[in-house]
């Protein structure tokens, strides 16, 4: 069953000389439980390409359906509560606030939309994550490895349709950046979580069980490994 679908899909920047085509033409479809990898070097549309899956962005032609909605046609707000619902965002630099504690970074969707966790998911993910003792200290007492997996606790909190991972061992040492794949991998088969990894680093892209490769604004390669 697909959860998304890209459909001519094309982005646009500035007019006359200064147009510029960051997405051309993107057609392509996610089944419910996939983890793809998008790759693509830099400026080949990768991360516009994300701002669109989640709804920060839209593109200028083309739709994008998300758990059967046509995220294109939302207005700001109801955009915005889309993302908060439907989208986990997982980003390079954990975008985690520094004045709260790790369990109220974990549950602020939750609390922006009024909302309690289940609690059952919440102690999955938490102890999947190995932060159980970590809930009350800042993220400023955390490492890297350790705030990356707070901000991936925060992105699967809502159960999220689709979760896109921008980049999210691009801060991290070699050893941390395989325990978080190998976390994703395990939230991916375990809570069959839906992820795209956008990502400029093949060896990381191998992580996943499906490589879609971008370059120009185009999908050049769609590779499944399994």
């Amino acid at each position: 069953m697909e959860i998304l679908k890209c459909n001519g899909v094309q982005k646009v920047f500035g007019k006359g000389e200064s147009r510029v085509t960051a997405l051309n033409g993107i057609d392509f479809a996610v089944e419910r439980g996939e983890f793809v990898a998008i790759v693509g070097a830099s400026g080949s549309g990768k991360s516009t390409l994300l701002h669109i899956l989640g709804s920060v962005d839209k593109p200028t032609k083309g739709s994008v359906i998300v758990d059967g909605v046509d995220i294109n046609t939302l207005n700001a707000a109801n955009a915005a509560i889309f993302r908060r619902r439907k989208v986990g965002l997982i980003y390079q630099f954990y975008n985690l606030i520094p004045t709260l504690t790790v369990e109220k970074n974990i549950m602020m969707p939750m609390l922006l939309d009024k909302r309690k966790p289940n609690q059952e998911h919440y102690e999955t993910i938490i102890r999947t994550l190995g932060i159980q003792d970590k809930l009350k200290a800042l993220p400023s007492q955390l490492s890297g490895g350790q705030q990356q997996r707070v901000a991936i606790a925060r992105a699967l909190i809502c159960r999220p349709a689709i979760l896109l991972a921008d980049e999210p061992t691009g801060n991290l040492d070699q050893k941390n950046s395989k325990e978080i794949i190998d976390l994703l991998k395990l939230f991916n088969r375990n809570l069959k979580q839906t992820i795209l990894l956008i990502t400029h680093d093949e060896k990381i892209a191998l992580g996943a069980y499906r490589i879609v490769t971008i370059e120009d604004g185009k999908i050049i390669d769609d590779q499944k490994r399994r």
